[in-house]
């Protein structure tokens, strides 16, 4: 075997090592679609252990095909191939990590899922379709709340605003009524599942978020609530 033939080779093998991680990830993700698996094997390990592991090799990979193509003048567009498929796999798994602040450990499973409101003190309850489909999905409620930098919406919004703002934030609203409006949003990618609920009170609004999951969620709880307050703003 030439030297040419074997850096074709190894390139071929270090190409598909970068493909390694995607992989992980999207079959961490066809199996929780399809029900053959929960979240914490199709995430928190398939993605967030193994899928992290591989992209670092992969990493590791798009150098070495880079270091094999100097040689091998052939071998070029396979370590272009990797370069790319490795940095968008690192720079996606790296803005995943630091926008959701969601560790390989923190993804782990906790009591109870996580939960925000502006309402620390009387947090509005889960009534209705909202709440039998938490009952279903075995949700366990938490007394203690995530601290957020959203308040309590100073004035008394009409039922229909509030279904409006859910709506706006992302969520697929469920029903809304006197004193009430209640919504339920399910992640892109992972299908994870928060469910919202607007309390109405002469006066004031209140706003509760909880994920189904039993997860830390990076705060993403939080985020929809200040989303939610921020879309019952006047003017917004």
């Amino acid at each position: 075997m030439t030297e040419g033939s074997r850096a074709i080779r190894w390139s071929r093998v270090l190409l598909v090592l970068t493909t390694l991680a995607p992989l992980a990830v999207f079959v961490g993700i066809a199996g929780m679609r399809l029900g053959v698996w929960d979240w914490q094997i199709g995430y928190s390990v398939l993605t967030l252990q193994v899928g992290l592991a591989l992209a670092a090799l992969g990493t590791f990979a798009a150098l070495g095909g880079v270091i094999v193509a100097l040689g091998e003048p052939r071998a070029r567009l396979m370590a272009l191939g990797g370069v790319i498929l490795g940095g968008a796999t690192a720079g996606l798994y790296g803005l995943h990590l630091s926008q959701t602040g969601v560790g390989i450990l923190s993804a782990s499973a906790t009591s109870v899922p996580a939960q925000a409101t502006t309402a620390l003190t009387d947090p509005p309850v889960f009534t209705g379709a909202l709440a039998d489909r938490r009952q279903a999905a075995s949700a366990a409620e938490a007394t203690v709340f995530q601290t957020c930098a959203a308040t309590t919406v100073p004035t008394q919004v009409a039922p229909g605003a509030a279904a409006y703002a859910l709506e706006q934030a992302g969520f697929e609203v469920l029903g809304f009524g006197v004193a009430r409006a209640d919504g339920t949003r399910e992640g892109t990618w992972f299908g994870f599942v928060h469910d919202a609920t607007i309390r109405i009170r002469p006066g004031a609004t209140d706003v509760r978020v909880a994920s189904r999951e039993a997860r830390d969620d990076g705060g993403e709880a939080c985020r929809l609530v200040t989303r939610i307050v921020a879309e019952l703003q006047p003017g917004a």
